[in-house]
């Protein structure tokens, strides 16, 4: 068994190698600061052995927010809780954000190449390729896929080579929205290009003439500046760098 000290100076060494710049730069002052408050906390009668110590070092700081996923999931929770649908189909979604808090709202059908590792209520899992889904024409009446269809065909999470990766999950999103459906869409978006095998970036008017057999209701922007803007103009955000475009589109 370690002996307490050396669990000690363990934990303390674990401290320092979390720590990441800018944030390492202040790690001499956080270091003493917390010498000082567990001293403080034991005069006042607090008992914590030094083997069992955890520094957190860098949580002092105002809270953070902001970037893609965080405004993203916001927006799209908000619009399904808006179109209050019974049952809601998610095609590859961040399962620790939208897709799994979207079952507060309603029943969530999640389809992916990669199943979760994770039992929910209200969440029933799917295998599926994007690129060619076993559903029929005009089948669901809500749908979202939220900053997936840029990395399909790039081999990042396991799928099959295809550089018409993006494009033929775009067609198959579109093929299966019924009438009066709604689609969730979201994708980087600014000047194009292909950053294998991270993602594409597709100019913002891009998605909407994908999607030419539905309606664009909206889009808003998650800008370059960590700025979320609603309903915005896609033609003002094509010399972006990384911006995340957001599109609600209708099946009339």
């Amino acid at each position: 068994m370690m002996r307490p000290w050396l669990r000690g100076m363990y934990r303390l060494s674990r401290a320092s190698v979390r720590l990441r710049f800018p944030i390492a730069t202040t790690a001499p002052a956080d270091l003493l600061r917390f010498r000082r408050q567990w001293r403080q906390f034991r005069r006042m009668g607090g008992i914590v052995s030094f083997s069992d110590i955890a520094p957190i070092l860098s949580e002092t700081e105002p809270q953070s927010g902001g970037g893609h996923y965080f405004y993203q999931d916001t927006w799209a929770l908000r619009r399904l809780a808006e179109f209050s649908p019974g049952e809601h189909h998610d095609f590859g979604s961040r399962l620790d954000g939208f897709a799994a808090q979207a079952t507060a709202i309603c029943a969530v059908i999640y389809y992916d190449i990669r199943p979760p590792k994770f039992v929910l209520p209200r969440f029933d899992f799917h295998r599926a390729d994007l690129r060619a889904l076993s559903l029929p024409n005009e089948s669901l009446a809500s749908v979202s896929c939220l900053h997936v269809a840029e990395h399909i065909g790039l081999g990042r999470y396991g799928d099959e080579l295809d550089p018409e990766g993006t494009k033929k999950a775009c067609r198959e999103l579109e093929r299966i929205i019924s009438p009066n459906g709604q689609l969730l869409f979201s994708m980087p978006i600014g000047a194009e290009r292909v950053e294998f095998n991270a993602q594409r970036i597709w100019h913002p008017l891009r998605p909407i003439s994908q999607f030419g057999k539905l309606e664009l209701q909206e889009f808003s922007v998650v800008s370059d500046d960590n700025v979320f803007l609603e309903n915005a103009r896609p033609e003002d955000f094509s010399t972006q760098k990384y911006a995340c475009g957001l599109y609600r589109f209708r099946r009339r």
